[in-house]
């Protein structure tokens, strides 16, 4: 994983962890990163996850199902859901991008697509 998408897990992570306590309910907010497999690639993810502490965010290793709405041709896909239950969620922002056109501005556009979602 290169530092731009490690750096953005980071700040989803800590988005995520500062919105949760105030979710309706109680419930447990989340997020995933899937990733097609490469070699080597499940050892740094874990230490990613442990290095990171991360805390809201799950990564995952595999094909995303099709519901999830994941662009075949971007190297990076990032879809922002209303919180909810599976299946009840709608499509917020969806962002499709090659891997040279991820940089901080596109970062910051995705977390506050993020925030725009989650309870103030």
């Amino acid at each position: 994983m290169n530092d731009p998408l490690a750096s953005l897990v980071k700040q989803i992570d800590d988005t995520i962890h500062t919105a949760s306590g105030k979710y309706p309910g109680g419930r447990r907010l989340g997020s995933f990163i899937i990733m097609p497999d490469a070699p080597g690639l499940a050892d740094q993810l874990r230490g990613m996850a442990k290095n990171d502490s991360l805390r809201h965010v799950n990564l995952c290793i595999g094909a995303a199902p099709p519901r999830y709405e994941v662009n075949p041709t971007a190297d990076v896909t990032v879809v922002i859901y209303t919180p909810g239950r599976p299946g009840r969620n709608v499509v917020q922002a969806n962002f499709a991008l090659r891997e040279c056109q991820f940089d901080e501005s596109t970062s910051d556009a995705i977390i506050a697509a993020l925030a725009n979602v989650l309870p103030k």
